[in-house]
């Protein structure tokens, strides 16, 4: 009887074996199949590479707003730290101090000078042929038209797309109000 039922477990367990390899036979020939009739798999694209972007040999207006009065704090509210520098003045500003009109960021006390004004472009200077000592006069001259002659100036960055060379340009952009123009004009002569 011990024979019987050990040749009976036997029995099953290669039955057992024989039916999983039936199944994982009958899986896999479905899996082919479907594969057959399922659309090619798209190959995966390369990743998109950028191209490099040349560095201008100076950056013209991180040197112009350091060299213009920048300061930690608020010039209007000594506690307060600076959020930023007004276009017009160069002095730093906290956030309730200083307005953004046109990506430029204005002192409020300001604003209706800048609002009032037809502001011209006076000049676009590639930045890679702007030299140290141009930068350094150029904001002496801002600094002196706005505290002796009340005259306001605004430097801005603007960024072009070179297409044929594949580069982005940096430029400096001076704005000036349009009856301010000829003499501002005359004095940046130098950075002809």
């Amino acid at each position: 009887m011990e024979n019987l039922l050990l040749v009976l477990v036997i029995f099953l367990l290669l039955t057992l074996i024989c039916v999983i390899g039936a199944l994982v036979w009958t899986g896999h020939r479905f899996l082919k199949l479907k594969e057959q009739q399922s659309p090619p798999k798209k190959q995966p694209k390369e990743p998109m590479v950028m191209p490099a972007v040349s560095k201008p040999e100076g950056d013209v207006l991180k040197a112009i707003r350091t060299q213009l009065k920048s300061s930690v704090y608020c010039v209007d509210h000594e506690d307060m730290l600076a959020y930023g520098q007004c276009a017009i003045s160069g002095d730093s500003y906290c956030e309730h101090c200083l307005t953004k009109q046109k990506d430029i960021k204005v002192a409020k006390k300001y604003l209706d000078l800048y609002l009032d004004s037809e502001w011209v472009e006076v000049s676009m200077i590639a930045n890679a042929k702007i030299s140290q000592d141009a930068v350094d006069r150029l904001v002496k001259v801002k600094r002196c038209l706005w505290e002796d002659e009340s005259l306001p100036m605004i430097v801005q960055g603007h960024y072009k797309i070179n297409v044929q060379s594949d580069e982005i340009e940096a430029y400096t952009v001076i704005i000036a109000r349009k009856e301010d123009c000829d003499y501002i004009q005359s004095e940046l002569s130098f950075m002809a």
